[in-house]
């Protein structure tokens, strides 16, 4: 491995920084947005349940104790269930895009990487050819051919390298922005059945 960062060039350095980079934030986001999948249905269920038989308090813990942001703007809808209407869907909108803000963290440099690894590696690629044809121009005799070799090693080694880096990172961003559209619908959807709840029971 060491021997193929060194036949890459200097461009191997940044490459090596952006694969460490893409691999702490892939496996945090990961971390953060799978530990907090619930079945959100039997969740809304419990709480249904709970506000049907007036038990706001019951119905607070239950938010409470489940994990992921479908709970977390439910909590918050409960928590105003005494105010009117608006106010309590304008709090679940403020928690929930707070929530969104948190899901999406550090995705914007994940991004980054998956776009800036691939050109460097083109980068690597210029500059390893370039090395080759200053070889070629001054190639005297047989042990310049080793020259050539690292030139051509550099130009190839690169490309693969940005390419390697910005393929798996470009599908775990996939997936992780799938787990943010799904807990964005879950939200919207809950959101509306808990605010019809609220106010079925305060009209009781």
């Amino acid at each position: 491995m060491l021997n193929v960062i060194v036949l890459g060039g200097p461009v191997m350095i940044p490459l090596l920084l952006c694969s460490v980079f893409a691999l702490a934030i892939s496996i945090e986001r990961l971390w953060y947005l799978l530990r907090g999948r619930i079945d959100t249905e039997d969740l809304m269920e419990d709480i249904r349940l709970a506000l049907e038989q007036g038990k706001v308090l019951e119905a607070m813990q239950i938010a409470k104790r489940s994990r992921g942001p479908v709970a977390a703007v439910l909590a918050a809808g409960i928590a105003y269930y005494d105010r009117g209407k608006e106010e309590i869907q304008t709090h679940m909108e403020v928690v929930g895009r707070e929530e969104i803000f948190k899901m999406e963290r550090r995705l914007s440099a994940l991004d980054t990487i998956i776009t800036i690894a691939p050109l460097l590696g083109i980068l690597g690629t210029v500059t390893g050819i370039i090395d080759s044809f200053n070889v070629l121009a001054g190639l005297e005799g047989v042990s310049n051919h080793a020259l050539l070799a690292m030139g051509i090693a550099e130009a190839l080694i690169t490309t693969a390298a940005g390419l390697i880096i910005a393929i798996p990172a470009s599908a775990v961003y996939s997936y992780l922005n799938t787990l943010i559209d799904r807990n964005t619908a879950a939200m919207s959807k809950h959101s509306t059945e808990l605010l019809a709840l609220l106010k079925g029971s305060g009209e009781e």
